[in-house]
């Protein structure tokens, strides 16, 4: 797809998205925004992707949304009584109910909404030069992106009142620490080619695991400890009558056998 904020690289079965606004330290405009939209769209319709990755183009991954965006929508309020029609709903329950893996890169500053949307990913990998930060009471706004439901069940409660009320930033060391990162890579180390590696990683399994996987994970943040066992049941039922289940048996047996 074209956009000039975004670029979509699909390889093979894994597509890579990369926020495109380098000079701008690719801080979010209704551009960015809008063409996101389109493109995780695209990506969950087309039946040959298993894995998403997200990342920043130059040295940040997303330094949160364009201010000026801000100035404006208060101009506009002041002279209409009308709210900023910026933010949108339709982006953060995009990405968080996206129903195929999606791995953040992050490649440098993730702040604002570009930490909020990381959140919304289900696996966050990142270079020890990137740095996390949700400072919108700097700011006299509040978090989004769905954040206050996903940064408590990453760091805890306290950790995650710490970081919003104060708006400090975190470093990438403090981030892995804490468990809103998966892997900090040492400063020449390619995040991105690392999150290929993890995604075709999971793009070799079979599809079926892969995506009941995911939704299996996301349904227990919100249920009781019964109601996942009869959830994981029903899909564990359900991928065993899967041809790809049946393959991935007999090779995995094959394999054994082979030793």
């Amino acid at each position: 797809m074209e956009s000039e904020t975004i670029c979509y690289d699909l390889q093979e079965s894994i597509v890579v998205i990369t926020l495109n606004r380098p000079d701008a330290l690719n801080a979010m405009n209704v551009e960015m925004r809008d063409s996101l939209k389109g493109a995780f769209s695209k990506a969950e319709n087309d039946e040959d992707v298993l894995v998403v990755i997200i990342t920043g183009a130059g040295r940040a991954f997303c330094a949160g949304a364009d201010l000026k965006r801000f100035t404006r929508d208060y101009e506009h309020f002041k002279q209409t009584g009308e709210p900023s029609r910026f933010y949108d709903l339709s982006l953060p329950k995009r990405m968080a109910f996206f129903p195929k893996p999606i791995i953040a890169a992050i490649n440098g500053p993730a702040v604002g909404v570009g930490m909020t949307m990381a959140l919304a990913c289900d696996i966050r990998l990142a270079s020890e030069s990137a740095s996390f930060g949700c400072p919108f009471t700097r700011i006299g706004l509040t978090p989004e992106f769905g954040s206050t439901y996903f940064l408590p069940r990453l760091v805890g409660y306290a950790k995650a009142a710490e970081w919003t009320l104060t708006s400090r930033i975190i470093k990438a060391q403090e981030a892995l620490s804490t468990g809103l990162i998966s892997e900090a890579f040492e400063p020449g180390v390619d995040v991105v080619a690392e999150a290929l590696k993890m995604a075709r990683t999971i793009a070799a399994m079979p599809g079926a695991a892969i995506l009941s996987t995911k939704k299996l994970l996301r349904q227990a943040m919100d249920l009781n400890l019964h109601e996942t066992l009869e959830a994981e049941r029903a899909v564990f039922q359900n991928c065993q009558k899967e041809h790809e289940h049946f393959l991935a048996v007999t090779r995995v047996m094959e394999q054994i056998r082979g030793k």
